[in-house]
């Protein structure tokens, strides 16, 4: 018999049974929200049980992997995804978290396999599932493909090794320093150079590899390209001066770059030793020594002749004149004598023309004053200049003009210049000299009003025995060029006749190699 219940013990039954059915319909629905929030995600997500088979993988993961969820669900992790190579390692980790004796690594790095047989590379965060009694029952985690940055980064471990064998085949020296001038790095061929290891060098000074006085002016040029931004060095090559651990000095050729590294100002110097180069110039200029000594043989055997001809002949009359019978005419015997001693110092003359062109000693620059040395030549030729009528006038020469010159070598040339300017006037003129400056050079300029030189012979000047006058060696002019020359300098000609001519000698400011 079935008993009707009351109207509200009727209501309160359904609530009941409503909160009955809640229950399991609202855990299903936490269920389901979290498999959603797990099939949005980017990354794997992956849960295993205690014996390493799959209970639960997200959209992502099937979609890496290349499987459907039923062919991987049940499915034991690490023989189905994982590459033999992996395999054992992996499975060894997670069977130590099952047992308790691990705690599960952030992030962990393996390699998966997908159906395909490609293999990806994966960043993994682990952590350990539980049950109600605090058992490990599994595992669930979270993997990212980092298969492309590994990649990237390989290929940048890859042109990092790439560029520093590069640096370190290199013959030149190469250093990186920062804007205070202290070493970073070095590559093999600065011991071979310089003699120190580059360990020795990361740290120190960098001017340590100058000799002075280029260590002392290293920091003030630094320092002045910082504040002002102009370049001396920095992208334009020079030649310069370095020392080794030893002491001993060398040329080089120095190229200087600039580059930034996180907003820090770095410098990158390659240095080349230029030792050999310095010495085959040096024979190439003994070679074409001798090649000129060749023609200057011919030419005083030819100058030397004539004088030779007039001495020995007047020294058979002055023989003539002393032996005869007749009355000793002495004003007559000093009138030849006088005539042998002019041809004599003739020869003279030639031949230490020719000796100092054939033996140029070398070049010793030092600092000094180039104003001072051309007012004592002015003042030195003053009264022959005067007696020429020729009017001098000067543009700056009380002013200090610092270069370093060979005050011997050089006031010969200035000497030589000079005077073919005086000899250019023979009906007097104006002779100007001045001095010019800028950042690497002194230029000396030297301007006359004489009769001036044909265009076409003008690049000829410079030759060895070529003269427009009718007597000389034709050598002042090839001494002049070949000792500015040796003070890594040049000199320049301009000349049209009748209007004069303009002789520019610059100097570098620095002394040479």
């Amino acid at each position: 018999m079935v008993r009707a219940l009351p109207e509200n013990d009727k209501i309160e039954n359904t609530t009941q049974k409503q909160r009955i059915q809640c229950k399991p319909r609202s855990k299903q629905m936490k269920t389901d929200f979290a498999q959603q929030c797990f099939d949005l995600a980017e990354v794997i997500f992956v849960a295993l049980d205690c014996n390493g088979c799959i209970t639960m993988i997200n959209v992502r993961g099937c979609e890496l992997l290349g499987h459907k969820e039923d062919e991987l669900l049940g499915q034991n992790w690490f023989e189905t995804c994982l590459p033999d190579s992996a395999r054992q390692e992996v499975a060894s980790v997670f069977e130590k978290m099952m047992r308790g004796n691990l705690q599960p690594e952030q992030r962990y790095q393996n390699r998966i396999m997908m159906k395909s047989g490609e293999e990806r590379l994966m960043i993994w965060q682990n952590t350990l599932l539980r049950d109600n009694d605090g058992q490990v029952v599994g595992t669930l985690s979270s993997g990212a493909d980092i298969t492309g940055q590994a990649e990237t980064r390989q290929a940048l471990r890859d042109s990092e090794a790439e560029l520093r064998a590069v640096v370190e085949a290199a013959v030149d020296a190469i250093i990186t320093s920062d804007e205070r001038g202290i070493i970073q790095s070095a590559n093999s061929a600065v011991e071979r150079l310089f003699g120190f290891r580059p360990d020795e060098l990361i740290g120190t000074p960098i001017r340590n590899l100058m000799p002075e006085p280029y260590r002392r002016d290293h920091d003030k040029y630094v320092a002045n390209y910082i504040k002002t931004g102009k370049k001396k060095i920095i992208g334009i090559g020079r030649e310069e001066i370095g020392q080794r651990k030893d002491g001993t000095e060398f040329p080089i050729r120095l190229s200087v770059s600039e580059f930034f590294v996180q907003g820090r100002r770095m410098f990158t110097a390659l240095i080349h030793d230029i030792s050999e180069q310095k010495l085959l110039q040096q024979r190439i200029i003994q070679s074409e020594r001798l090649a000129v000594i060749g023609k200057m043989a011919a030419k005083v055997a030819h100058e030397v002749r004539n004088p030779l001809s007039s001495i020995s002949l007047n020294a058979e009359l002055l023989d003539e004149e002393i032996s005869s019978n007749e009355i000793f005419d002495r004003a007559e015997a000093e009138s030849l004598l006088q005539a042998m001693i002019r041809e004599i110092d003739r020869v003279t003359s030639l031949t230490d023309e020719y000796l100092q062109f054939s033996r140029l000693p070398d070049s010793h620059p030092l600092e000094g004053n180039v104003n001072s040395l051309i007012r004592e030549l002015l003042a030195l030729l003053d009264s022959e200049l005067s007696q020429k009528e020729i009017v001098v006038e000067t543009n700056g020469l009380d002013r200090p003009c610092t270069v370093p010159f060979d005050r011997a070598q050089l006031r010969r040339v200035l000497l030589n210049i000079v005077r073919n300017a005086i000899e250019s006037m023979t009906k007097g003129g104006k002779l100007k000299i001045w001095t010019e400056e800028n950042n690497e050079f002194v230029v000396i300029v030297i301007q006359d009003s004489g009769v001036g030189i044909p265009t076409e012979l003008v690049g000829n000047i410079f030759n060895p025995f070529f003269t427009t006058k009718d007597f000389g060696t034709g050598l002042g002019l090839a001494v002049s060029q070949q000792i500015v020359q040796e003070h890594r300098g040049h000199i320049r000609c301009e000349s049209k006749v009748d209007e004069g001519t303009v002789f520019r000698i610059s100097l570098p400011r620095r002394s040479k190699p």
